[in-house]
């Protein structure tokens, strides 16, 4: 005869199962509701609204600008690919000028403001708190307000027209912002690892390097998400700082990128299909950029919401 402790534990594991089902059951005869109804109403008019502009940019681009003014809805069929060959021949020196200046600035802000976070963080410096602060504060300041006296600046250090003049006034413009967010994610990190490297004879720029960057890599994907988008989309910084077509980056490019109609200010006709091709082209590394460092990029989003 079977004992009663194994009953109970078989009764248990068969209404489990049947607990599951009927959950699902529930779940699924959950009533509709007019105000669920309006959320995805809503939503759905958002993800239209949001679709159709780069469904048009992807139809023109695959049409020659004739056909478009022609027929502004039409469908590109057969596509022409003329476009983007345009796009590719004029556009691609701008966009590696673009990811070179990028690429530098971000490796000099993080080289800089690690550091500068870490000692924020971990060190008792005297006036570390008045400095942070100072810190802070000058993060309030707009961005508008310092393109006259950045420019001056740059003109008399002689760094117009000059992709490393860019570089310089990026890397010293991002780093407030980057010294307060890996500070805040510095202090989350258990101060008993950094104890223990000291015990093992660990100096302070051993710590950095082998704890605290290891473990603030989604910070840092963050950081480099975020100063991709500001800088590989900047227009006005560049249009002050760079005169000569050939330093131009990518988005002054393409702001004076007419491939059918000569200068986009002086012809009557743009080459619309040209342009929606150029903004194609240029949106390619800011996908890439997403997909492959959305998952880093949430990670360090929320890294900060709980106390390691």
């Amino acid at each position: 005869m079977p004992e009663p402790g194994s009953l109970s534990a078989a009764t248990a594991a068969v209404a489990a199962p049947e607990a599951a089902v009927a959950a699902r059951v529930n779940v699924r005869r959950r009533r509709i509701t007019p105000w669920m109804v309006l959320q995805f109403g809503v939503l759905i008019a958002l993800l239209f609204f949001s679709a159709v502009p780069i469904v048009m940019m992807l139809s023109m681009s695959l049409r020659p600008t004739i056909l478009i003014f022609a027929d502004f809805w039409g469908v590109p069929w057969p596509p022409t690919f003329q476009n983007y060959t345009s796009a590719l021949i004029n556009l691609l020196a701008p966009m590696i000028r673009t990811l070179f200046v990028y690429a530098v600035s971000i490796v000099g802000m993080l080289g800089v403001a690690a550091p500068a976070a870490y000692a924020f963080a971990r060190l008792r410096l005297p006036g570390r708190g008045p400095l942070f602060s100072l810190v802070l504060l000058i993060m309030l300041i707009p961005g508008t307000i310092l393109l006259v006296p950045r420019f001056i600046l740059a003109d008399q250090l002689g760094l117009r027209d000059n992709l490393f003049g860019l570089i310089v006034f990026y890397i010293a413009g991002g780093q407030p912002f980057a010294i307060f967010l890996l500070t805040a994610f510095f202090r989350t990190q258990p101060a008993e690892m950094f104890e223990a490297a000291r015990i093992d004879g660990a100096n302070e720029f051993q710590a950095l390097l082998q704890i605290a960057l290891p473990l603030a890599w989604p910070m840092i994907i963050t950081l480099a998400i975020l100063n991709f988008v500001g800088i590989y989309n900047d227009l006005i910084w560049p249009t002050l700082m760079l005169s000569s077509p050939a330093n131009h980056t990518l988005i002054v490019a393409l702001q004076r990128y007419n491939p059918g109609g000569g200068p986009v200010q002086t012809t009557a006709l743009p080459d619309v299909g040209g342009q929606a091709a150029g903004y194609v082209f240029a949106s390619i590394p800011q996908l890439l950029v997403f997909v492959l460092g959305m998952r880093y990029f949430i990670q360090g989003l929320t890294s900060g919401a709980v106390k390691a």
